[in-house]
């Protein structure tokens, strides 16, 4: 049987915070809408930035800027000594072009809600400082507000001083988690369009398990020669790299249930009366496990060579930094979904043991707990052009009360709830073990080097 959230020595300090976040729910409307409306790609989100840190300075927090470049970080210090609990929300868009409201200079929108989250970090952090919620709890509250989620290209970020292309993965690198022990959030998940007097999406919910995911670009080299009169001077790059994806196709069957593999063939800019003598497929290989990836990853090299042999093409595999997969905290989880469940009941709670979406949340939670629910409030499929806010109570202010009533259960009295959750985790990695896998994982393979047999006049 459940424990009514608002019955205990917390109840009151609850019932407060509830109440402080529903006296800025327009305010809060206000940060999500001007973000979604201003949409920054990742590591590029300095406008987004400068909110988040203008709204934390005017609590009176420290405010740390320029973490990987735009992250930002605040601290709210318990009354008592006692673990740290983090507040996360993710600071970019994503490419999203045909995206109704997309930036038209860069292409990026936010198609995935990102925007809430960074409401639901104001909203948490106004609520906890207004009502002196501090005094009431041992151990410290970090609001983060980190760079580069969404994974739009393979290999190096491509800015400044920054390694790997996810941006929990740099924080975690540059130690910025360093004496975190818990990390919260809500993810917006959007349903394709209702049907008029359909079901409206679950205001809450939890995935217990993401996909992770590893990469592969394969640069195909052929030889180009005149695409009509002398055919058989040259080597089709593309010809490989189509049959190399019919092979991948071939082995669908055997890829592992949780795996899934998807492509994006970029050939070369040319002529129409040309054969390609270059064409890069980029892939993403994502499975629930480590082992069902890199079984995948197993297969879909060999079928990368496969192509470049069948044509007589020469073929270069590489890999750059993926995600880890994600394994929600049974603690954590457990007190969000008692907390969604007292804001809207059990019609507003989906459950699901399994998302194929990943997130580098994962990395972080082979480090530490991690809490990464859902909510709803949005209408169109995450990532598509269709997707956007719809109910802002829900989008974004039920999701701030609840990861608020969260910390609290975590950290009220003697922190005994989060002190549990640390102990109970086991971490995967180190850090410094961490930065060595992740940094392990980007290689490059030349395979079948000659390309085709020298033409003979």
């Amino acid at each position: 049987m459940s424990v009514d959230p608002l019955d205990g020595p917390a109840a009151g300090l609850k019932e407060s915070l509830a109440a402080a976040v529903d006296r800025d729910a327009a305010r809060l409307a206000g940060v999500g809408d001007d973000i979604f409306a201003h949409p920054e790609l990742a590591y590029q989100e300095f406008r987004t930035a400068d909110v988040v840190a203008r709204e934390l300075r005017a609590l009176g927090l420290p405010v740390e800027e320029g973490l990987a470049r735009t992250g930002v970080r605040a601290r709210l210090r318990g009354a008592r000594p006692g673990p740290a609990v983090c507040v996360l929300a993710e600071l970019d868009a994503l490419h999203a072009p045909d995206h109704p409201a997309a930036d038209p200079s860069t292409g990026a929108a936010h198609a995935c809600g990102h925007n809430a989250q960074v409401a639901h970090l104001v909203g948490v952090a106004r609520a906890l400082t207004e009502r002196a919620a501090a005094g009431w709890l041992a151990g410290d509250v970090v609001f983060f507000a980190v760079p580069a989620e969404e994974y739009s290209e393979i290999g190096r970020p491509g800015v400044p001083d920054v390694e790997f292309p996810g941006g929990k993965q740099e924080l975690i690198r540059l130690g910025c988690f360093d004496g975190v022990g818990l990390a919260l959030m809500a993810h917006a998940t959007g349903t394709p369009e209702p049907a008029p007097g359909g079901e409206p999406s679950a205001s809450f919910g939890m995935a217990w398990h993401y996909t992770g995911f590893a990469t592969r670009r394969a640069r195909f080299r052929g030889r180009s020669a005149h695409a009509s009169s002398a055919p058989g001077h040259g080597v089709d790059s593309l010809s490989a790299a189509r049959v190399a994806l019919h092979a991948i196709d071939a082995q669908r069957e055997a890829f592992a249930e949780d795996v899934r593999v998807h492509p994006v063939l970029r050939p070369q800019p040319g002529s129409l009366n040309v054969i390609a003598e270059q064409t890069t497929v980029d892939i993403l290989i994502r499975g629930r496990t480590s082992q069902s990836i890199a079984d995948a990853e197993r297969r879909v090299d060999r079928s990368l060579r496969a192509g470049a042999l069948a044509v007589g093409a020469a073929v270069e595999l590489s890999s750059a930094p993926g995600f880890l997969p994600l394994d929600v905290d049974r603690t954590l989880g457990g007190l969000f979904r008692r907390n969604a469940l007292a804001l809207a009941g059990e019609a507003g709670w989906a459950e699901h043991d399994f998302s194929a979406a990943s997130t580098d949340a994962g990395d972080l939670s082979h480090l530490m707990p991690v809490m990464h629910a859902t909510h709803g409030g949005c209408a169109g499929v995450n990532h598509s052009a269709r997707f956007r806010v719809v109910d802002p109570v829900q989008a974004y202010v039920q999701p701030a009360k609840a990861i608020a009533w969260t910390v609290v259960d975590l950290l009220h009295g003697d922190a005994a709830t989060a002190r549990a959750a640390i102990a109970g985790h086991r971490p995967r990695h180190t850090r410094t073990g961490y930065v060595d896998a992740v940094r392990a994982t980007a290689r490059h393979t030349h395979c079948v080097e000659d390309v085709g047999e020298p033409w003979r006049s």
